[in-house]
Protein backbone atom coordinates (compact mmCIF):
# COMPACT_ATOMS: atom_id res chain seq x y z
CA UNK A 1 0.00 0.00 0.00
CA UNK A 2 2.86 2.38 0.69
CA UNK A 3 4.14 1.99 -2.85
CA UNK A 4 0.66 2.41 -4.33
CA UNK A 5 0.08 5.53 -2.21
CA UNK A 6 3.29 7.06 -3.45
CA UNK A 7 2.40 6.44 -7.07
CA UNK A 8 -0.85 8.33 -6.57
CA UNK A 9 1.15 11.18 -5.03
CA UNK A 10 3.56 11.20 -7.98
CA UNK A 11 0.66 11.24 -10.41
CA UNK A 12 -0.76 14.30 -8.69
CA UNK A 13 2.64 16.01 -8.66
CA UNK A 14 2.98 15.59 -12.42
CA UNK A 15 -0.11 17.75 -13.06
CA UNK A 16 0.44 20.49 -10.44
CA UNK A 17 0.82 24.15 -11.56
CA UNK A 18 3.95 25.24 -13.38
CA UNK A 19 5.24 27.92 -11.00
CA UNK A 20 6.59 27.14 -7.55
CA UNK A 21 7.43 30.22 -5.47
CA UNK A 22 9.54 28.25 -3.00
CA UNK A 23 11.84 27.03 -5.76
CA UNK A 24 12.36 30.53 -7.18
CA UNK A 25 13.08 31.99 -3.72
CA UNK A 26 15.70 29.36 -2.93
CA UNK A 27 17.38 29.78 -6.32
CA UNK A 28 17.81 33.53 -5.73
CA UNK A 29 19.27 32.90 -2.28
CA UNK A 30 21.83 30.46 -3.68
CA UNK A 31 22.78 32.94 -6.40
CA UNK A 32 23.59 35.48 -3.67
CA UNK A 33 26.44 33.27 -2.47
CA UNK A 34 24.98 30.77 -0.02
CA UNK A 35 26.04 27.15 -0.33
CA UNK A 36 23.60 24.82 -2.05
CA UNK A 37 21.83 22.70 0.58
CA UNK A 38 21.83 19.12 -0.68
CA UNK A 39 19.95 15.95 0.15
CA UNK A 40 21.41 12.63 -1.04
CA UNK A 41 19.06 9.91 -2.26
CA UNK A 42 20.92 6.61 -2.39
CA UNK A 43 24.34 6.31 -0.72
CA UNK A 44 25.20 2.74 -1.56
CA UNK A 45 26.47 1.18 -4.79
CA UNK A 46 25.74 4.05 -7.17
CA UNK A 47 27.05 6.78 -4.91
CA UNK A 48 29.98 4.62 -3.83
CA UNK A 49 30.93 3.56 -7.37
CA UNK A 50 30.80 7.16 -8.48
CA UNK A 51 33.12 8.49 -5.78
CA UNK A 52 35.96 7.70 -8.20
CA UNK A 53 34.19 9.90 -10.76
CA UNK A 54 33.62 12.65 -8.21
CA UNK A 55 29.85 12.44 -7.76
CA UNK A 56 29.93 12.96 -3.99
CA UNK A 57 33.40 14.48 -3.70
CA UNK A 58 32.59 17.17 -6.27
CA UNK A 59 29.57 18.12 -4.18
CA UNK A 60 31.38 18.40 -0.86
CA UNK A 61 31.99 22.12 -1.32
CA UNK A 62 28.28 22.56 -0.70
CA UNK A 63 26.24 21.80 2.43
CA UNK A 64 25.22 18.15 2.76
CA UNK A 65 22.10 18.29 4.91
CA UNK A 66 20.59 14.81 4.84
CA UNK A 67 20.57 11.45 3.10
CA UNK A 68 18.13 8.64 2.36
CA UNK A 69 19.61 5.15 2.17
CA UNK A 70 17.84 1.90 3.14
CA UNK A 71 21.11 0.19 4.16
CA UNK A 72 22.33 1.97 7.33
CA UNK A 73 25.82 0.52 6.94
CA UNK A 74 26.38 3.25 4.31
CA UNK A 75 25.39 6.18 6.53
CA UNK A 76 28.71 6.61 8.34
CA UNK A 77 30.66 5.83 5.17
CA UNK A 78 28.95 8.78 3.50
CA UNK A 79 29.60 11.04 6.48
CA UNK A 80 33.28 10.01 6.37
CA UNK A 81 33.61 11.11 2.73
CA UNK A 82 32.07 14.48 3.56
CA UNK A 83 34.35 14.86 6.59
CA UNK A 84 37.39 14.12 4.46
CA UNK A 85 36.55 17.03 2.15
CA UNK A 86 35.04 19.29 4.80
CA UNK A 87 37.18 18.77 7.95
CA UNK A 88 35.41 21.66 9.66
CA UNK A 89 31.94 20.15 9.12
CA UNK A 90 29.95 18.56 11.94
CA UNK A 91 28.86 15.55 9.91
CA UNK A 92 26.89 14.16 12.84
CA UNK A 93 24.25 16.72 11.89
CA UNK A 94 23.69 15.07 8.49
CA UNK A 95 20.33 13.43 9.13
CA UNK A 96 19.82 9.92 7.79
CA UNK A 97 16.58 8.29 6.65
CA UNK A 98 15.76 4.85 5.31
CA UNK A 99 13.25 6.20 2.81
CA UNK A 100 13.40 9.31 0.61
CA UNK A 101 9.65 9.84 0.95
CA UNK A 102 10.14 10.51 4.66
CA UNK A 103 13.28 12.58 4.03
CA UNK A 104 11.58 14.84 1.52
CA UNK A 105 8.46 15.12 3.66
CA UNK A 106 10.45 16.27 6.69
CA UNK A 107 13.44 18.06 5.15
CA UNK A 108 12.39 19.66 1.85
CA UNK A 109 12.11 23.14 3.39
CA UNK A 110 15.76 22.86 4.46
CA UNK A 111 17.00 21.82 1.01
CA UNK A 112 17.69 23.42 -2.34
CA UNK A 113 18.43 20.30 -4.35
CA UNK A 114 18.74 16.52 -4.28
CA UNK A 115 21.23 14.12 -5.84
CA UNK A 116 19.67 10.78 -6.82
CA UNK A 117 22.08 7.84 -7.09
CA UNK A 118 19.73 4.89 -6.67
CA UNK A 119 19.00 1.86 -8.82
CA UNK A 120 17.09 2.84 -11.95
CA UNK A 121 13.65 1.86 -10.69
CA UNK A 122 13.71 4.74 -8.19
CA UNK A 123 14.90 7.52 -10.52
CA UNK A 124 11.53 8.78 -11.72
CA UNK A 125 9.75 8.32 -8.40
CA UNK A 126 12.38 10.19 -6.38
CA UNK A 127 12.92 12.91 -8.99
CA UNK A 128 9.25 13.72 -9.54
CA UNK A 129 8.60 13.88 -5.80
CA UNK A 130 11.61 16.17 -5.25
CA UNK A 131 10.71 18.43 -8.17
CA UNK A 132 7.12 18.72 -6.92
CA UNK A 133 8.63 20.28 -3.77
CA UNK A 134 10.59 22.82 -5.81
CA UNK A 135 13.96 21.09 -5.48
CA UNK A 136 16.61 21.01 -8.22
CA UNK A 137 17.52 17.47 -9.26
CA UNK A 138 20.68 15.64 -10.32
CA UNK A 139 19.89 12.02 -11.26
CA UNK A 140 22.29 9.28 -12.21
CA UNK A 141 22.14 7.67 -15.63
CA UNK A 142 20.10 6.32 -17.26
CA UNK A 143 17.53 9.05 -16.68
CA UNK A 144 14.75 6.54 -15.93
CA UNK A 145 13.71 2.92 -16.25
CA UNK A 146 11.21 3.34 -19.11
CA UNK A 147 10.22 5.70 -21.90
CA UNK A 148 7.07 6.71 -20.03
CA UNK A 149 9.02 7.71 -16.94
CA UNK A 150 11.38 9.86 -19.01
CA UNK A 151 8.42 11.82 -20.36
CA UNK A 152 6.95 12.29 -16.87
CA UNK A 153 10.27 13.60 -15.54
CA UNK A 154 10.70 16.11 -18.36
CA UNK A 155 7.14 17.39 -17.91
CA UNK A 156 7.67 17.78 -14.16
CA UNK A 157 10.96 19.67 -14.63
CA UNK A 158 9.26 22.16 -16.94
CA UNK A 159 6.29 22.59 -14.63
CA UNK A 160 8.33 23.30 -11.53
CA UNK A 161 11.04 25.33 -13.23
CA UNK A 162 13.87 23.45 -11.52
CA UNK A 163 17.46 22.90 -12.69
CA UNK A 164 18.12 19.31 -13.76
CA UNK A 165 21.10 17.21 -14.76
CA UNK A 166 21.59 13.55 -15.73
CA UNK A 167 24.89 11.94 -14.75
CA UNK A 168 26.50 11.54 -18.19
CA UNK A 169 29.67 13.05 -16.78
CA UNK A 170 31.66 12.70 -20.01
CA UNK A 171 29.35 15.33 -21.54
CA UNK A 172 31.25 17.97 -19.56
CA UNK A 173 34.68 16.86 -20.79
CA UNK A 174 36.98 18.36 -23.41
CA UNK A 175 37.17 15.27 -25.64
CA UNK A 176 33.48 15.14 -26.49
CA UNK A 177 33.38 18.91 -27.09
CA UNK A 178 36.19 18.65 -29.61
CA UNK A 179 34.51 15.71 -31.34
CA UNK A 180 31.26 17.68 -31.64
CA UNK A 181 33.10 20.67 -33.10
CA UNK A 182 34.89 18.54 -35.71
CA UNK A 183 31.76 16.70 -36.83
CA UNK A 184 29.41 19.69 -36.83
CA UNK A 185 31.95 21.72 -38.81
CA UNK A 186 31.76 19.08 -41.56
CA UNK A 187 35.44 18.10 -41.17
CA UNK A 188 34.77 14.40 -41.86
CA UNK A 189 31.75 14.99 -44.11
CA UNK A 190 28.35 13.37 -43.77
CA UNK A 191 28.20 10.59 -41.18
CA UNK A 192 25.86 7.79 -42.22
CA UNK A 193 26.88 5.14 -39.66
CA UNK A 194 27.95 5.24 -36.02
CA UNK A 195 29.16 2.03 -34.39
CA UNK A 196 28.77 1.88 -30.59
CA UNK A 197 30.14 -1.01 -28.53
CA UNK A 198 30.32 -2.06 -24.89
CA UNK A 199 32.24 -4.70 -22.93
CA UNK A 200 29.48 -5.32 -20.35
CA UNK A 201 27.15 -8.25 -19.74
CA UNK A 202 24.62 -6.84 -17.31
CA UNK A 203 22.57 -10.04 -17.38
CA UNK A 204 22.26 -13.27 -15.39
CA UNK A 205 22.44 -16.89 -16.49
CA UNK A 206 20.59 -18.15 -13.38
CA UNK A 207 18.63 -16.77 -10.44
CA UNK A 208 20.88 -16.97 -7.35
CA UNK A 209 19.50 -18.46 -4.14
CA UNK A 210 17.60 -16.24 -1.73
CA UNK A 211 19.56 -14.69 1.13
CA UNK A 212 18.80 -12.36 4.03
CA UNK A 213 19.36 -8.62 3.42
CA UNK A 214 22.14 -6.94 5.43
CA UNK A 215 21.27 -6.49 9.09
CA UNK A 216 19.11 -3.44 9.64
CA UNK A 217 18.41 -2.86 5.95
CA UNK A 218 14.90 -1.78 4.94
CA UNK A 219 14.48 -4.10 1.97
CA UNK A 220 10.97 -2.87 1.24
CA UNK A 221 12.30 0.67 0.78
CA UNK A 222 15.02 -0.63 -1.54
CA UNK A 223 12.39 -2.35 -3.70
CA UNK A 224 10.36 0.88 -3.57
CA UNK A 225 7.92 1.26 -6.49
CA UNK A 226 8.95 -2.12 -7.96
CA UNK A 227 7.49 -5.45 -6.83
CA UNK A 228 9.22 -6.79 -3.73
CA UNK A 229 11.79 -9.36 -4.83
CA UNK A 230 14.09 -11.77 -3.04
CA UNK A 231 17.46 -10.47 -1.92
CA UNK A 232 20.56 -12.40 -2.96
CA UNK A 233 24.09 -11.84 -1.72
CA UNK A 234 27.41 -11.46 -3.60
CA UNK A 235 29.27 -14.67 -4.51
CA UNK A 236 32.38 -15.53 -6.51
CA UNK A 237 30.58 -15.11 -9.85
CA UNK A 238 28.21 -12.20 -9.27
CA UNK A 239 28.12 -9.02 -7.22
CA UNK A 240 24.75 -9.34 -5.51
CA UNK A 241 21.39 -7.77 -6.31
CA UNK A 242 22.43 -5.07 -3.84
CA UNK A 243 24.70 -3.23 -4.49
CA UNK A 244 25.18 -3.91 -8.23
CA UNK A 245 23.36 -6.71 -10.05
CA UNK A 246 20.02 -4.89 -10.17
CA UNK A 247 21.35 -3.70 -13.55
CA UNK A 248 20.66 -7.21 -14.82
CA UNK A 249 16.97 -7.57 -13.96
CA UNK A 250 13.97 -6.29 -15.89
CA UNK A 251 11.98 -3.91 -13.71
CA UNK A 252 15.03 -2.77 -11.69
CA UNK A 253 17.78 -2.00 -14.22
CA UNK A 254 18.14 -1.74 -17.99
CA UNK A 255 20.83 -4.27 -18.83
CA UNK A 256 24.12 -3.44 -20.51
CA UNK A 257 22.70 -0.74 -22.75
CA UNK A 258 21.01 0.98 -19.81
CA UNK A 259 24.16 0.82 -17.72
CA UNK A 260 26.60 2.20 -20.30
CA UNK A 261 24.56 3.22 -23.34
CA UNK A 262 23.91 6.79 -22.24
CA UNK A 263 27.65 7.36 -21.78
CA UNK A 264 28.63 5.70 -25.04
CA UNK A 265 25.86 7.06 -27.26
CA UNK A 266 25.90 10.62 -25.86
CA UNK A 267 28.76 11.85 -28.14
CA UNK A 268 26.84 10.70 -31.23
CA UNK A 269 23.64 12.20 -29.94
CA UNK A 270 25.26 15.60 -29.40
CA UNK A 271 27.49 15.68 -32.48
CA UNK A 272 24.83 14.49 -34.93
CA UNK A 273 21.90 16.43 -33.40
CA UNK A 274 19.89 13.25 -32.91
CA UNK A 275 17.78 14.93 -30.25
CA UNK A 276 16.19 17.07 -32.97
CA UNK A 277 14.26 14.08 -34.37
CA UNK A 278 12.70 10.80 -33.31
CA UNK A 279 14.29 7.58 -34.58
CA UNK A 280 12.18 6.07 -37.33
CA UNK A 281 12.92 2.45 -36.46
CA UNK A 282 14.73 0.21 -34.02
CA UNK A 283 15.67 -3.42 -34.65
CA UNK A 284 17.46 -6.12 -32.70
CA UNK A 285 19.32 -8.52 -34.98
CA UNK A 286 21.10 -10.65 -32.35
CA UNK A 287 19.91 -11.47 -28.81
CA UNK A 288 21.04 -14.08 -26.27
CA UNK A 289 18.92 -14.55 -23.15
CA UNK A 290 19.81 -16.21 -19.85
CA UNK A 291 17.70 -16.41 -16.69
CA UNK A 292 14.00 -15.65 -16.85
CA UNK A 293 13.41 -12.02 -15.90
CA UNK A 294 16.99 -10.95 -16.68
CA UNK A 295 18.20 -8.87 -19.62
CA UNK A 296 19.94 -10.39 -22.63
CA UNK A 297 23.67 -11.09 -22.32
CA UNK A 298 24.33 -10.21 -25.96
CA UNK A 299 22.60 -7.48 -27.94
CA UNK A 300 23.06 -6.16 -31.46
CA UNK A 301 20.61 -3.30 -32.05
CA UNK A 302 20.18 -0.72 -34.82
CA UNK A 303 18.30 2.61 -34.86
CA UNK A 304 17.59 4.62 -38.02
CA UNK A 305 17.27 8.42 -37.87
CA UNK A 306 15.89 10.77 -40.52
CA UNK A 307 17.79 13.76 -41.90
CA UNK A 308 18.47 16.67 -39.56
CA UNK A 309 19.44 20.24 -40.44
CA UNK A 310 22.51 19.93 -42.68
CA UNK A 311 22.83 16.22 -41.93
CA UNK A 312 21.76 13.13 -43.88
CA UNK A 313 19.73 10.22 -42.56
CA UNK A 314 21.91 7.79 -40.61
CA UNK A 315 22.02 4.54 -38.64
CA UNK A 316 23.26 4.00 -35.09
CA UNK A 317 24.50 0.46 -34.32
CA UNK A 318 24.97 -1.06 -30.83
CA UNK A 319 26.98 -4.19 -29.89
CA UNK A 320 27.47 -5.62 -26.39
CA UNK A 321 28.17 -8.92 -24.63
CA UNK A 322 30.42 -11.74 -25.79
CA UNK A 323 30.84 -13.04 -29.34
CA UNK A 324 29.66 -16.38 -30.68
CA UNK A 325 31.58 -19.31 -29.21
CA UNK A 326 32.40 -17.51 -25.93
CA UNK A 327 30.47 -18.61 -22.86
CA UNK A 328 29.03 -16.29 -20.26
CA UNK A 329 30.88 -17.85 -17.35
CA UNK A 330 33.49 -16.98 -14.74
CA UNK A 331 36.36 -17.78 -17.11
CA UNK A 332 35.26 -15.15 -19.63
CA UNK A 333 33.27 -12.57 -17.60
CA UNK A 334 34.09 -11.13 -14.18
CA UNK A 335 31.59 -10.84 -11.32
CA UNK A 336 30.69 -7.24 -12.24
CA UNK A 337 29.78 -8.38 -15.77
CA UNK A 338 32.83 -7.15 -17.74
CA UNK A 339 34.53 -9.26 -20.41
CA UNK A 340 37.86 -10.45 -19.03
CA UNK A 341 39.59 -10.09 -22.42
CA UNK A 342 38.82 -7.83 -25.35
CA UNK A 343 38.95 -10.73 -27.80
CA UNK A 344 35.87 -12.18 -26.08
CA UNK A 345 33.73 -9.14 -26.94
CA UNK A 346 30.88 -8.91 -29.43
CA UNK A 347 32.58 -6.11 -31.38
CA UNK A 348 31.25 -4.51 -34.58
CA UNK A 349 33.07 -6.10 -37.53
CA UNK A 350 33.92 -2.63 -38.87
CA UNK A 351 35.85 -1.85 -35.67
CA UNK A 352 37.95 -4.99 -36.00
CA UNK A 353 38.55 -4.24 -39.69
CA UNK A 354 39.70 -0.66 -38.98
CA UNK A 355 42.04 -1.79 -36.22
CA UNK A 356 43.62 -4.41 -38.47
CA UNK A 357 43.96 -1.99 -41.38
CA UNK A 358 45.45 0.93 -39.43
CA UNK A 359 47.06 -0.76 -36.42
CA UNK A 360 45.04 1.26 -33.91
CA UNK A 361 43.35 0.15 -30.70
CA UNK A 362 39.85 1.64 -30.58
CA UNK A 363 39.27 0.49 -27.03
CA UNK A 364 36.91 -1.84 -25.21
CA UNK A 365 33.91 0.48 -25.39
CA UNK A 366 33.12 3.62 -27.32
CA UNK A 367 31.78 4.95 -30.62
CA UNK A 368 33.23 5.07 -34.14
CA UNK A 369 31.94 7.73 -36.58
CA UNK A 370 32.33 6.75 -40.23
CA UNK A 371 32.24 9.91 -42.34
CA UNK A 372 32.60 10.53 -46.06
CA UNK A 373 35.96 12.27 -45.55
CA UNK A 374 37.33 10.37 -42.58
CA UNK A 375 36.70 8.42 -39.40
CA UNK A 376 36.77 9.53 -35.76
CA UNK A 377 36.38 7.52 -32.55
CA UNK A 378 35.90 8.32 -28.89
CA UNK A 379 35.79 6.27 -25.71
CA UNK A 380 33.20 6.43 -22.92
CA UNK A 381 32.90 9.54 -20.79
CA UNK A 382 34.42 11.66 -23.57
CA UNK A 383 37.88 10.07 -23.27
CA UNK A 384 40.29 8.79 -25.89
CA UNK A 385 39.42 10.96 -28.89
CA UNK A 386 41.05 9.43 -31.98
CA UNK A 387 41.35 10.02 -35.71
CA UNK A 388 41.45 6.98 -37.97
CA UNK A 389 44.12 6.71 -39.20
CA UNK A 390 46.10 8.73 -36.65
CA UNK A 391 47.58 11.05 -39.28
CA UNK A 392 44.11 12.04 -40.54
CA UNK A 393 44.02 14.99 -38.16
CA UNK A 394 46.83 16.74 -40.04
CA UNK A 395 44.77 16.82 -43.24
CA UNK A 396 41.51 18.02 -41.68
CA UNK A 397 40.56 21.66 -41.18
CA UNK A 398 40.82 22.54 -37.50
CA UNK A 399 37.39 23.76 -36.36
CA UNK A 400 37.01 26.75 -34.02
CA UNK A 401 36.02 26.15 -30.41
CA UNK A 402 32.34 27.00 -30.64
CA UNK A 403 31.26 25.26 -27.41
CA UNK A 404 31.92 27.33 -24.26
CA UNK A 405 34.54 26.10 -21.80
CA UNK A 406 34.56 27.11 -18.14
CA UNK A 407 37.48 26.97 -15.73
CA UNK A 408 37.33 24.14 -13.23
CA UNK A 409 34.39 22.50 -14.97
CA UNK A 410 33.11 19.07 -14.06
CA UNK A 411 29.66 17.58 -14.46
CA UNK A 412 28.49 18.34 -10.94
CA UNK A 413 29.91 21.87 -11.06
CA UNK A 414 28.00 22.38 -14.31
CA UNK A 415 24.75 21.60 -12.48
CA UNK A 416 25.63 23.73 -9.45
CA UNK A 417 26.50 26.72 -11.65
CA UNK A 418 23.17 26.37 -13.41
CA UNK A 419 21.41 26.44 -10.03
CA UNK A 420 23.19 29.70 -9.22
CA UNK A 421 22.53 31.19 -12.65
CA UNK A 422 18.97 30.67 -13.95
CA UNK A 423 20.01 31.88 -17.43
CA UNK A 424 22.62 29.13 -17.79
CA UNK A 425 21.10 25.63 -18.25
CA UNK A 426 23.06 22.53 -17.31
CA UNK A 427 24.47 20.60 -20.26
CA UNK A 428 22.62 17.34 -19.56
CA UNK A 429 19.37 18.88 -18.37
CA UNK A 430 16.19 16.86 -18.85
CA UNK A 431 15.34 18.59 -22.14
CA UNK A 432 18.64 17.39 -23.64
CA UNK A 433 18.72 14.05 -21.82
CA UNK A 434 15.14 12.90 -22.40
CA UNK A 435 15.51 12.17 -26.17
CA UNK A 436 18.87 10.45 -25.49
CA UNK A 437 17.39 8.35 -22.69
CA UNK A 438 14.36 7.41 -24.79
CA UNK A 439 16.61 6.29 -27.65
CA UNK A 440 18.65 4.11 -25.27
CA UNK A 441 15.48 2.67 -23.73
CA UNK A 442 14.07 1.88 -27.18
CA UNK A 443 16.98 -0.58 -27.27
CA UNK A 444 15.29 -2.32 -24.33
CA UNK A 445 12.00 -2.20 -26.23
CA UNK A 446 13.65 -3.83 -29.25
CA UNK A 447 15.14 -6.56 -27.08
CA UNK A 448 11.77 -7.31 -25.47
CA UNK A 449 10.08 -7.40 -28.87
CA UNK A 450 12.56 -9.94 -30.26
CA UNK A 451 14.21 -10.16 -33.64
CA UNK A 452 11.99 -7.82 -35.64
CA UNK A 453 12.05 -4.31 -37.02
CA UNK A 454 9.91 -1.83 -35.07
CA UNK A 455 8.86 1.39 -36.72
CA UNK A 456 8.39 4.47 -34.57
CA UNK A 457 6.21 7.47 -35.35
CA UNK A 458 7.00 9.57 -32.28
CA UNK A 459 3.92 8.41 -30.38
CA UNK A 460 3.91 4.64 -30.48
CA UNK A 461 5.55 1.69 -32.16
CA UNK A 462 3.33 1.07 -35.13
CA UNK A 463 3.62 -2.66 -35.68
CA UNK A 464 4.06 -4.44 -32.37
CA UNK A 465 1.63 -4.26 -29.47
CA UNK A 466 3.91 -6.20 -27.11
CA UNK A 467 6.65 -3.63 -27.54
CA UNK A 468 4.15 -0.79 -27.16
CA UNK A 469 3.19 -2.25 -23.80
CA UNK A 470 6.82 -2.09 -22.71
CA UNK A 471 6.93 1.63 -23.33
CA UNK A 472 4.91 1.88 -20.14
CA UNK A 473 6.03 0.43 -16.82
CA UNK A 474 3.90 -2.68 -17.02
CA UNK A 475 6.31 -4.62 -14.81
CA UNK A 476 5.58 -2.56 -11.72
CA UNK A 477 2.37 -3.03 -9.87
CA UNK A 478 0.33 0.15 -9.73
CA UNK A 479 2.42 2.36 -11.99
CA UNK A 480 -0.48 2.62 -14.41
CA UNK A 481 -1.88 5.19 -11.96
CA UNK A 482 0.73 7.63 -13.26
CA UNK A 483 0.09 7.06 -16.96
Amino acid sequence: MRRRSFLKTAAGAAVMPLFNIGCATRARAVAAGRKVRLGLVGCGGRMGLNIRYGLLTNLCGEEIVCMAEPDPSHWDKTRAVVKNYQPEADVSKIRAFYDYHEMLDKMSDELDAVVIATPNHHHAAAAILAMSKGLHVYVEKPMALTVEEVDLMRVAARKYGVVTQVGNHGHSGEGVRRLVEYIQSGAIGQVHDVWAFDDRLNAMMYRPPKAEPPKGMDWDSWCGPAPVCDYYAPTDDHNGLHPHDWHSWIGYGNGSIGNMGTHIIDPAFWALRLGDVDPTSVEATDLKWGAEGAWAWRNTIHWTFPARKGMDAMTLHWFDGVKNGILYDNEHVDKIGICRKREYQNLPPVVEELEKKYGQDLGRLGTVFVGEKGIMAIGPHGSGLQFVPNNLQRSLPKPPKTIPREKGMNHQADWLRAIRNPNRPAGCNFDYSAPLAKTVLLGNVAARAGLKRLEWNGVRITNDEAANAYLKTTYRKGWELVG
